[in-house]
């Protein structure tokens, strides 16, 4: 489907979320805190990060900064760009502690933006790298292609429009292999940010044979539309 003939789950969607004539950005920029750990029973690691989105391309780049101590502080880039996903941790900002590319992180970072626009609104309407399907069970598939080949997220809502959860089978590291794995994104309650509702913070989690990981939560400070 063309941005003109979105799902009327999302079209409800969106006549919540943005105000009526609202000029449409080229970019969103969100501010957020947060925690992450690594594996199971790891240690939670508080960051604080920036994240700017494109409205009209799939295209996105997180920064976070981990830790307290500057002398030891992790800095980390997560981003697709141009059809390619990065992630890169560095100690001190110099020493590269992980590095990943490839076409297993392309498909999870270009999956990453599907499931979190909630926070950028605007794309769902403007970005015609967006496709949309309709699911009989009320979700709506989002997808976009990467590598030539389709990759999709399913959207969730709740009673009042507002969409609720994000989930998909994203490729994931295990015992240094990449494996695809139940994944599930959950947003919190929605707030008004400059004129855009939005959620306030979400969750992310894999679903793994020993029950569910929560790997990542997160709260926005702040939202500009530029």
């Amino acid at each position: 489907m063309s941005e003109r003939a979105l799902p009327a789950a999302i079209a409800r969607h969106l006549e919540r979320a943005l105000p009526e004539g609202a000029p449409e950005p080229n970019r969103v920029r969100l501010k957020q805190t947060g925690d992450m750990v690594q594996k199971p029973g790891g240690r939670r690691l508080e960051f604080k990060a920036v994240q700017q989105y494109a409205t009209e391309r799939v295209e996105f780049e997180w920064r976070g900064s981990f830790g307290t101590n500057p002398l030891v502080r992790v800095r980390v880039t997560d981003r697709y760009r141009d059809g390619e996903g990065l992630l890169i941790a560095r100690i001190w900002g110099l020493v590269p502690a992980t590095r990943n590319t490839g076409p297993e992180t392309d498909r999870a970072e270009a999956m990453r933006y599907l499931a979190e626009l909630p926070w950028i609104p605007f794309a769902m309407r403007a970005n015609r790298e967006l496709s949309w399907r309709q699911l009989e069970d009320g979700e709506v598939e989002v997808s976009t292609l990467v590598g030539g080949v389709a990759v999709s997220v399913r959207l969730g809502f709740d009673e009042s429009g507002l969409i609720r959860r994000a989930s998909a089978m994203r490729p994931r590291v295990a015992d240094g292999a990449w494996v695809d794995t139940p994944w599930v994104g959950e947003f919190g309650d929605y707030v008004d940010l400059g004129g855009i509702l939005v959620p306030a913070g979400a969750e992310v989690r894999w679903e793994l044979p020993d029950g569910p990981f929560v790997y990542w939560r997160g709260e926005v400070a702040s939202l500009l539309a530029e």
